[in-house]
């Protein structure tokens, strides 16, 4: 909460003095009480008291005015409300060096608990898609708002083949851009998350398919997994490690950011972060209408059970 004019609340040391000077004057009067001696004269004179019911009228007229003091300072809230429109296309690597162990179990398997990391941070109307890439692309999962679907298709993943990162970005950008129309400035957020561990010897260009997702307004976050320096052997054959700079480009190209992650705990945590602050937005709230209604209905029903228990105003 945002307060634009905070010296107001020192109005709030008055509601406080004047609180301290009730609880005082109600002390006073127990003491002048207790100075009649004959109690049972006095209860069957004045009659049964009004018991706690005389604090209320004060405290709510005390509590009003706190309000009205607050809203006085002019309160915005910045709440953090679930979009309605995002869309997210998981594309992962499938090769067959995601078979490699230095990435216990295996990048894959690593990769896949991920992923379901990153479906259970994004907002529940968050619509979410599945491409896998290796020699080709495979649409695994189109873009659905039932993430059981995309689950599913996760648990069947396989490694193999080559890899080719720009046809798997290609196939998910038209998945992005042939469920939407209009204009790109007004289309609804988009995001592609690319997870992959070497250099693409495959297919077409990643860096053109970046040039399309950006024309498109659609962000590229890109995530190596695995060896920085150094091969690794899988199925007896040595494989090189993450292309850095490649994946650093292409999200530089879309506005998006690269991540690196050399063991499964680090991968979960990225995608814990971008499915927390991805398909969320802010919204701002001026809270002092609100704090003013709030504030003048204490004070009136204050002044009403004033009126009504003991026809006097607090």
């Amino acid at each position: 909460m945002i307060l634009q004019q905070p010296a107001f609340l020192l109005g709030l040391l008055v509601i406080a003095a004047l609180a301290g000077l009730y609880v005082f004057a109600q002390r006073r009067r127990r003491r002048y009480a207790l100075r009649f001696t004959d109690v049972a004269l006095l209860q069957s004179v004045a009659g049964r008291g009004p018991g706690i019911r005389r604090h209320v009228p004060p405290a709510l007229f005390l509590l009003g005015a706190a309000a009205l003091v607050l809203a006085a300072a002019q309160p915005v809230l910045n709440l953090m409300v679930a979009r309605t429109d995002a869309s997210v296309m998981l594309v992962i690597d499938t090769s067959g060096s995601m078979d490699a162990v230095d990435v216990l179990p295996t990048r894959l398997d690593a990769a896949r608990s991920a992923a379901h990391t990153l479906i259970d941070h994004l907002p529940a109307n968050t619509r979410i898609g599945l491409v896998t890439f290796s020699t080709s692309p495979n649409l695994a999962a189109p873009l659905t708002d039932k993430r059981q679907d995309v689950l599913t298709a996760l648990d069947y993943l396989q490694a193999g083949g080559a890899t080719a990162t720009g046809d798997g970005l290609s196939l998910a950008i038209s998945q992005l851009t042939s469920t939407t129309t209009g204009a790109t400035s007004s289309r609804p957020p988009a995001m592609i998350v690319l997870l992959t561990d070497g250099v693409t010897n495959r297919g077409s260009d990643p860096l053109a398919a970046a040039a399309r997702a950006k024309a498109a307004n659609i962000r590229i976050v890109t995530v190596g997994i695995g060896s920085r320096n150094e091969a690794v052997t899988v199925h007896g054959q040595r494989v090189g490690g993450v292309d850095d700079q490649a994946l650093g480009a292409i999200a530089s190209a879309t506005g998006g950011k690269y991540y690196f992650a050399e063991e499964a705990g680090q991968l979960s945590q990225i995608y814990s972060t971008l499915g927390s602050s991805f398909g969320w937005r802010f919204l701002r709230f001026d809270a002092t209408v609100p704090m003013i209604l709030a504030g003048s209905v204490i004070v009136l029903a204050g002044s009403a059970l004033s009126l009504f228990w003991f026809r006097v105003l607090p």
